[in-house]
């Protein structure tokens, strides 16, 4: 019988949430441990036509450049996600970007200074704005994310449109895009539902009609690189069966979510714990956790019963290897994690082992 190793980083977490992105971005990751061997047994899985290692990857959020894939690479995250770019260089908010809380109802949580207790409970803001770097640097980096992998992986990169821009807002969907494509991108991701930006920019995923617009001129633009898009949490399960066919329509191949979700954040006196400029940021971690195996649970249900042609990938407070595999027993091909990843950068690792171990 396998005996499913128990190693754990010194250094927690690897993603330094004292320090502004831009440090993290330069100075991070900040892992120095051993990096353990992956079990002989593996659970391959084809993803739009790429083989991969494991069905397990990172979402959209803490890879914020070449080292953070080099380093999730090396760690067993097979399907990973290159931080969301834009078109041009963007500031991210000020710093707090992610802070601690506990979820109070009512669309509400509240900021406490240490994380809970038990591993499972760990929850977050996740407030960063989508910051992006220059044309140049990201052709440049991305190219070395793509070179970092290994055989059986393969790499997203995130794309969003910043409106306002003075040119049509799909149109800056699809610069974006064509930066990614030329970067050398095999697989592109829309983020439609950024929960810390403006609304026309975070709540594209719950028209279907803008999403079939910007998603097929997207389409059009990268063909044949296959597009995937970001959704977050929906108000019914209709929307989300006009949305998943909006999407398979325009061409759209896959479908993420659920992304971090929307919540006022208060602190010990009630107030604005971000600032009066940001009430509401995304909550990540353990508390999204049910709403997220329900989202996988219920798009997996409509494409079956509808026929429609979407894959789909889960993430959302996922915490540990069953978590994981709970999103992919739900109807997920793809399990990710991000938030679980900074605080134990061995999840994949361990997934790969209790998998092989059951075997």
């Amino acid at each position: 019988m396998t005996v499913i190793p128990d190693w754990f980083p010194a250094r927690l977490p690897i993603y330094d949430i004292q320090k502004s992105y831009a440090d993290n971005a330069a100075d991070g990751p900040f892992f120095n441990d051993a990096i353990p061997s992956r079990p002989e047994k593996a659970r391959s899985v084809d993803f739009l036509g790429f083989s991969l290692n494991s069905p397990i990857g990172i979402p959209a959020g803490p890879l914020l450049n070449s080292r953070w894939i080099a380093l999730a690479a090396q760690l067993g995250f097979d399907l990973l996600t290159y931080k969301t770019i834009r078109s041009l260089p963007h500031p991210g908010h000020p710093l707090p970007n992610m802070i601690f809380v506990e979820p109070c109802g009512n669309g509400t949580a509240r900021f406490t200074d240490k994380p809970l207790d038990q591993f499972d409970a760990l929850t977050l803001t996740n407030s960063f704005g989508m910051p992006s770097q220059s044309r140049e640097f990201l052709l440049e980096d991305i190219d070395r994310a793509l070179s970092s992998l290994g055989k059986g992986q393969a790499m997203i990169i995130s794309i969003v449109g910043t409106p306002h821009l003075g040119i049509d807002f799909a149109d800056d969907f699809i610069r974006a895009a064509l930066i990614a494509r030329d970067a050398g991108a095999s697989l592109i991701e829309a983020n439609f539902s950024c929960p810390n930006v403006a609304q026309s920019e975070g709540m594209l995923y719950l028209n279907p009609g803008a999403v079939y617009q910007f998603a097929n001129a997207i389409v059009r633009a990268i063909d044949p690189i296959p597009l995937i898009l970001k959704v977050g949490v929906f108000p019914s399960r209709e929307l989300l069966q006009k949305v998943l066919k909006s999407a398979a329509k325009a061409g759209v191949r896959a479908i993420c979510g659920i992304n971090s979700v929307s919540m006022q954040v208060l602190d010990s006196r009630g107030r604005s714990a971000l600032g009066e400029a940001r009430p509401t940021s995304g909550v990540c971690g353990a508390a999204i956790r049910d709403a997220a195996l329900q989202w996988i649970s219920e798009a997996a249900s409509i494409i079956r019963q509808e026929k429609i042609d979407l894959t789909l990938l889960g993430c959302g407070g996922l915490m540990r290897p069953e978590h994981l595999n709970e999103c992919l027993t739900a109807g997920a091909t793809i399990a990710m994690s991000a938030t679980a990843m900074m605080w134990d950068p061995y999840l994949a690792l361990r997934t790969h082992w209790r998998n092989a171990n059951e075997k």
